[in-house]
């Protein structure tokens, strides 16, 4: 079987049909490559050729100084240019750039794409915990069709002849708030588990929210509530969740760490409010 060295095929087209059509093939197995963070350490034997992403103009952060409108990031945007980009820092209270933080080291963040690292996303992704609470949507497109398509992210999965184009985050008013929390071995670890949650607060209650948890399921899973208390929330979390036993943790000390978190992060948005 070729190696990544023995790749029989590199394109790097300048239209998405161009692009589309090259991933279409079922003669030659074709993957897309934006960043190679994920596909260069996997060393995915069966690869035949790669299509690189990189000139189809996907590389972009659009936003307004007061978020009245929605924020918008291109696919192929590396993790750093959004750490970088100051309208990003401090959208949602700061904590999806904390999340890629979290998820990455600089040269990661310097490498890897929004679309690819979204992919890539283990069970305890900060990144994809965090957009979960953030409520993303993505626009992607498939290579048999002409038609864009908008899809909340708890119901996309990925598809191998299908480019995720955007990412879109809502507006933010000022009476929306977000937080995020980890549990991990060390500081700089990946977390064993993260919790993330958004809501609208109005006197210290909370409204329309939208909780998310990470390293309790093969992906982040997602938990919305209409309104809520904080100790009824946290149970209702811990009761949502079947989570694994292995290497870094038992199924027990994730359960009682998602109930810690979600306690933290909900309180933390309580205060804020």
């Amino acid at each position: 079987m070729p190696t990544l060295r023995e790749l029989t095929e590199y394109h790097q087209p300048t239209t998405l049909d161009e692009a589309l059509k090259l991933l279409r093939r079922t003669s030659v197995k074709t993957v897309p490559l934006a960043g190679g963070t994920s596909l260069v350490p996997e060393a995915a034997h069966d690869v035949q050729a790669v299509v690189d992403l990189n000139a189809l103009g996907l590389s972009y952060l659009q936003t307004s100084e007061d978020f009245a409108e929605h924020l918008v990031i291109g696919a192929t945007t590396k993790l750093q240019a959004i750490v970088d980009d100051a309208a990003a820092r401090t959208y949602a209270n700061g904590v999806l750039v904390t999340a890629i933080l979290d998820a990455a080291s600089r040269n990661t963040r310097e490498a890897a794409s929004l679309a690819g690292s979204i992919v890539a996303a283990p069970g305890n992704s900060p990144l994809f915990t965090v957009l979960l609470a953030l409520d993303a949507h993505l626009t992607v497109r498939t290579a048999r069709s002409t038609r864009q398509d908008e899809i909340a992210l708890p119901y996309w999965a990925p598809q191998p002849r299908a480019l995720i184009l955007r990412v879109t985050l809502p507006a933010w008013p000022d009476n929306l708030h977000a937080a995020y929390e980890k549990v991990a071995r060390t500081p700089a670890d990946q977390p064993i588990v993260c919790v993330a949650a958004r809501a609208r607060v109005a006197d210290q209650q909370l409204h329309d929210i939208r909780l998310a948890l990470g390293g309790v399921a093969e992906k982040p899973i997602v938990i919305t509530q209409p309104a809520g208390a904080v100790d009824d929330l946290a149970q209702l979390a811990v009761s949502a969740i079947t989570p694994p036993d292995d290497y870094f943790a038992t199924a027990d000390y994730r359960r009682a760490m998602v109930g810690v978190l979600t306690k933290r992060v909900l309180n933390a948005m309580t205060q804020s409010g």
